[in-house]
């Protein structure tokens, strides 16, 4: 309570006399741990960003952008309340904690899948992609390191760039390394998919590369992007999107980075799916050519390193997750979507 009593003593007086109840991960997998309070303001959310990301200056950037898209309407996001000295975050012990609205609704569309509901996740997105294409790229770390040199917002896809850079590094020795770390004894339940999936990379890699390469000098508009947008960050009541949540990864990329990720995770291998949800994003904010060809390669590359992720985090570097069911049953999926990848020897078609 010692903990909670500094970071909530830096608000306003309501939220120091509120309720306090452990949410945990609250089912997610990003390292953060959230609490809910209730008080006179309603119910919040105090969440503490794992010690390792994010840094202060790029959590200030994300903070600046939700502010920004929400002055342009994007009214479906969690803002962070300001403490008393102006701030939106506190650092304490080693870690950075928020205040955030809790937000209605509920990431229920694995559990009850819907046309409607992917359609509106998809137009949600096109709206934050449209209400941040006009925010200031200098703004936090993340658009320093871009802005500097940038005389226009026209750049190559920083995300291709360091997907072909990973996957290169499979090629050279990296697949081997990852298929000799996996340890049966270690997450038993996960490593005959581990295993599998790797088996696979030989196959898939150069189909990934193939697909990217001929992108990576293609220039894109670049802007924020959420970067880690899928199924489990978007609340719905009903077939209404009510909220995008968590954050974190957000930096400055290309659209097509956002429209793969979260596509790829409502749609999976079902290409009519992929059609409805393209066009809902697109009647918002319209896609290029070249973006819809980068959606495909960002995609595939995407089903490829997101697997190598997993290998990576438990057996390498002993990542522990709250609920271990649910990273089998991701990976299980990340399996079956290779598989499908190396079986049709090209993406989904668009």
């Amino acid at each position: 309570m010692v903990e909670f009593s500094y970071v909530l003593n830096r608000y306003p007086v309501a939220f120091q006399r509120a309720e306090i109840e452990p949410l945990g991960a609250a089912g997610g997998m990003s390292g953060a741990r959230l609490w809910g309070i209730t008080g006179s303001q309603g119910l919040h959310v105090l969440r503490r960003w794992p010690s390792e990301h994010p840094p202060a200056d790029q959590l200030q950037f994300i903070h600046d952008v939700l502010r920004h898209a929400a002055r342009k309407g994007a009214l479906f996001l969690p803002l962070p309340v300001a403490t008393t000295d102006g701030r939106t975050f506190v650092a304490h012990g080693g870690h950075l904690w928020q205040l955030e609205p809790w937000l209605p609704g509920a990431a229920n569309f694995h559990d009850s899948p819907s046309p409607a509901k992917l359609q509106n996740a998809m137009r949600a997105l096109a709206r934050f992609h449209q209400a941040t294409s006009d925010c200031d790229l200098r703004l936090g770390h993340q658009g320093k390191s871009i802005a500097n040199t940038l005389t226009a917002r026209m750049l190559p896809c920083p995300g291709m760039i360091r997907r072909l850079k990973r996957l290169g590094e499979l090629q050279s020795g990296g697949t081997d390394t990852l298929k000799h770390a996996i340890v049966a004894a270690d997450w038993p339940e996960l490593a005959r998919a581990a295993h599998s999936f790797v088996e696979l990379l030989p196959s898939a890699v150069p189909l990934a590369i193939g697909l990217l390469a001929p992108l990576s000098d293609v220039q894109f508009a670049l802007q924020p992007c959420l970067r880690d947008v899928w199924y489990d960050h978007v609340l719905f009541v009903g077939d209404d999107v009510t909220g995008l949540i968590d954050f974190g990864a957000m930096a400055i990329d290309a659209p097509a980075v956002d429209v793969a990720r979260l596509l790829g995770s409502l749609a999976v291998d079902d290409a009519a799916a992929w059609q409805r949800g393209l066009k809902a994003y697109a009647a918002i904010r319209p896609l290029t050519p070249d973006e819809v060809r980068a959606v495909a390669a960002l995609d595939a590359s995407g089903t490829v390193l997101a697997g190598c992720n997993w290998n990576r985090w438990v057996y390498m570097e002993n990542r522990q997750f709250d609920d271990r069911q649910q990273v089998v049953q991701r990976f299980e999926l990340l399996l079956e979507r290779l598989r499908q990848l190396v079986r049709r020897n090209a993406p989904i078609p668009l």
